[in-house]
């Protein structure tokens, strides 16, 4: 638990295992994947580092495994660029920014910080859904996975990375 300042309150803050993973194993994984993946294509075209053929198919096949392996990492980790991360910072800014202009309404009118908080992640293309099990529990406004973003793209790559949260 730690102490969000904005909120006033005491909120529950995960680390994603990935976020602390991929920056120290993806320079690993590229590095062992792209040089199985040269000698298994080398192999290929008749230039042999192994005693049978069979193992340049098997150094292609697992150096394709290793470069698959650390795009995963990447998609799901924090340095995938905005999408569950940046919603998640949408939705503090959000809340932010509804306590900012409402201070009063927290305690004698929650349902106007909710609607506000709805409304502007609406502004920012953000569905409100009830589709995680994590919103399920807890449908409040300042849920992160209460919110889908409409476009395409980036509601499927979203609603993949919160299977992992």
């Amino acid at each position: 638990m730690i102490n969000d300042a904005r909120s006033g309150g005491a909120r529950d803050q995960e680390y994603d295992m990935n976020e602390g993973i991929a920056p120290f194993l993806s320079p690993l994984t590229l590095l062992l994947g792209g040089g199985l993946l040269a000698i298994g294509l080398l192999s290929l075209l008749d230039l042999h580092f192994f005693k049978t053929k069979w193992q340049g198919k098997l150094a292609l096949a697992v150096g394709l495994v290793f470069i698959l392996a650390t795009e995963a990492m990447f998609v799901t980790s924090g340095a995938s660029g905005r999408y569950f991360e940046g919603q998640k910072m949408d939705v503090t800014d959000c809340e932010y920014q509804a306590e900012r202009d409402f201070p009063a309404e927290r305690r004698s009118n929650p349902k106007l910080i909710h609607d506000k908080i709805v409304a502007c992640m609406d502004t920012l293309g953000y569905d409100w859904s009830r589709e995680h099990y994590h919103c399920v529990e807890a449908p409040i406004s300042t849920n992160v996975f209460c919110y889908l973003p409409r476009a395409a793209m980036q509601r499927s790559i979203v609603a993949w990375q919160m299977r992992f949260e």
